[in-house]
């Protein structure tokens, strides 16, 4: 379980112990890798749309989409390809091998409101989770139950361009069992103009069992019904597409499974569980004109995907160390039916492929206190993925505290692999079933100290991540093909201040320096430069103001109208104030006050200056 509860020091407390870097419950301060959580509190500050606009926060992290709305919302980690960074919801993969993209995840499908938390993970984690882990992971931790009794919200929101997302849950339950069921359905947009549109029905449902310390259980369902409309990727948009046309997607996503842990961790104390990530998308393809590229036919594709997770884990802690063992075995199944003029020549053709794939691992994690100030991460896993070599990655990590006891040095050493898409192999033109998996090495160096006012804190990392056997698509063979090595450099400042007792602050920034040395053509949507600030007011006890700040510097992307080009850089600025009359909650916020237009993609206007409106209601 990657964000278990561990008993506090409180009788009946219950404290969050972060996990997403380890296996063993170690707390964010602990870990010897770059981690940011983002929580409850922080959410309900920034007043977020969507997920997508919180995370794009982060240190390392840039988030796009292509357009206003609709279009297909990614994370690129530290410069690393969409497809490389593993998306778990509650700890559960969620990446798709079958996509076009890759086996990247569509952010557009979380509802922001029913997010209790968010756990980002910088640098390769295959150690820790295994294929996909090649750039970081980030974890989305879904609300539950955490108090004994009824309890619940409903939440409404109204904004321009058609904004609305309307929502509840409910949570009961003794201090054995409890229980909670989350709803939600949102739209953004119109099928009607060329800006897009996005509909998200969700729906969650958890039932936990708590016998006491030493035993616990859960059941766990999460569904997700996405619908859009929006211009290709490539097309050049509602600005330069020649077909008006919009591609329409429909896809369900559905994440379901079990886990329990008995006994005592100085003892030993067992883990296991059961997950499946199953995913149906149809899709209508729309066509796109070739302009100074080729042209893409149009086309329709059926996909269905399903991940069976099994998994089991033995933890053992002494007053010097703790060592988690375990085993996982994954089962994957995939297809792809498109049907579409693919040879240009007035006849339809029908393209299948259908791939299944086993991978048995095996891992083992440390943690040791080999001084007072000193503490050593060290963990390994082997996976055996059906059709490939044994894959085995490793991690070290070192944590010292200093003597002055405000600052911090961790260093890391690790490795990341992802086994090629289901897509990449087996699709009919282009699919190369000879692809080698992608891999990933890494060292990071990071300092950290916290100073003055409580809560105030800096911390710089510089981290080396070379790539080699990256998969592309290779236009001249049109074939998917191993890369050569790509090399990235960088350094990411973060800043934390409490300026007094009502005002804090945030600052981060990212700056990359990315190499390809297989003289292939350069990778695209890699801004090298990017940075991001906050500031939350306290205005008293019963209101706040946020304001956030994006800047990301310019960016090569590529379109059928235009070919390569570069995206100039662009900074944006967004605003909420929220007000608390008992258990009713009113926030007003503002995405891009200064109508700031800038496109992400070659020919999609992004979003134009927005107002929204929120009703919460706790009871």
């Amino acid at each position: 379980m990657l964000a278990q509860q561990t008993r506090g020091t409180g009788v009946g407390e219950l404290g969050q112990v972060l996990i997403t870097g380890s296996r063993l419950p170690l707390t964010e301060s602990g870990l010897a890798q770059s981690v940011t959580v983002i929580d409850q509190r922080e959410i309900q500050e920034s007043s977020p749309a969507r997920l997508e606009d919180i995370i794009g926060r982060v240190a390392g992290v840039y988030v796009d989409q292509a357009g206003k709305t609709g279009g297909f919302s990614s994370l690129y980690m530290r410069g690393a390809e969409n497809s490389h960074l593993l998306v778990m919801v509650d700890g559960v993969k969620v990446n798709d091998p079958t996509t076009t993209r890759g086996s990247a995840y569509d952010l557009s499908s979380i509802d922001v409101h029913q997010v209790e938390r968010i756990e980002i993970l910088r640098g390769p984690a295959s150690a820790i989770h295994g294929g996909e882990a090649l750039s970081g992971v980030i974890n989305i931790i879904m609300k539950k139950p955490t108090q004994p009794g009824v309890s619940g919200s409903v939440y409404g929101a109204l904004g321009e361009d058609r904004y609305q997302k309307l929502g509840g849950s409910i949570a009961a339950g003794g201090d054995v069992v409890r229980g909670q069921l989350s709803v939600g359905r949102s739209r953004e947009g119109s099928r009607g103009d060329d800006d897009g549109y996005l509909r998200l029905n969700t729906f969650s449902g958890s039932l936990r069992v708590t016998q006491n310390s030493s035993l616990d259980g859960e059941l766990f369902l999460h569904r997700a019904d996405r619908l859009s409309d929006a211009f290709p990727d490539d097309s050049g948009g509602p600005r330069l597409a020649v077909n008006r046309e919009k591609t329409r997607r429909d896809a369900n996503d559905t994440v379901y499974g079990v886990r329990f842990a008995a006994g005592d961790a100085k003892v030993v104390r067992l883990q296991a569980g059961a997950s499946v990530y199953e995913r149906e998308e149809t899709a209508n393809n729309a066509f796109v004109d070739p302009g100074v590229r080729f042209p893409v036919p149009a086309f329709t594709s059926d996909t269905n995907f399903r991940r069976t997770t099994l998994h089991a884990t033995a933890t053992r802690a002494w007053d010097f160390a703790s060592v988690v063992v375990g085993l996982e075995r994954q089962n994957e199944k995939g297809d792809l039916t498109s049907v579409g003029d693919f040879d240009f020549d007035g006849a339809p053709d029908t393209l299948r492929f259908g791939l299944t794939r086993r991978t048995d691992s095996v891992f083992a994690e440390g943690r040791f206190q080999v001084a007072k100030p000193v503490s050593l991460q060290i963990g390994v896993r082997r996976d055996k993925v059906e059709g490939l070599d044994t894959e085995t990655t490793p991690h070290l990590g070192a944590v010292w505290e200093l003597p002055n006891g405000a600052t911090t040095l961790k260093a890391n050493y690790g490795k990341g692999f992802k086994p090629p898409s289901f897509f990449a192999l087996g699709f009919p033109i282009g699919g190369n079933p000879a692809l080698r998996p992608e891999r990933s090495k890494y060292a990071e160096l990071t300092l950290a100290h916290r100073f003055g006012a409580a809560g105030s804190s800096i911390e710089v990392s510089v981290f080396h991540i070379d790539y080699k056997d990256l998969v592309d698509f290779d236009a001249t063979t049109f074939s998917n093909i191993n890369r050569g090595a790509v090399v990235v450099k960088g350094i990411e400042p973060t800043l934390k201040l409490r300026l007094a007792d009502r005002v804090r602050t945030q600052l981060g920034f990212t700056l990359l320096d990315i190499k390809e040395k297989d003289g292939l053509q350069p990778l695209r949507n890699r801004p090298e430069k990017k940075a991001a600030a906050s500031a939350v007011y306290d205005i008293d006890d019963r209101s706040s103001l946020f304001a956030a700040l994006s800047y990301t510097g310019r960016f090569l992307d590529r379109s059928n109208p235009t070919g390569d080009i570069y995206l100039p850089g662009f900074t944006t600025v967004d605003t909420a104030y929220s007000m608390r009359f008992g258990n009713l909650r009113a926030k007003l916020a503002v995405d891009n006050l200064f109508d700031r237009h800038y496109e992400q993609f070659v020919g999609f206007p992004a979003r134009d200056r927005r107002l929204r409106v929120e009703l919460r209601a706790d009871f």
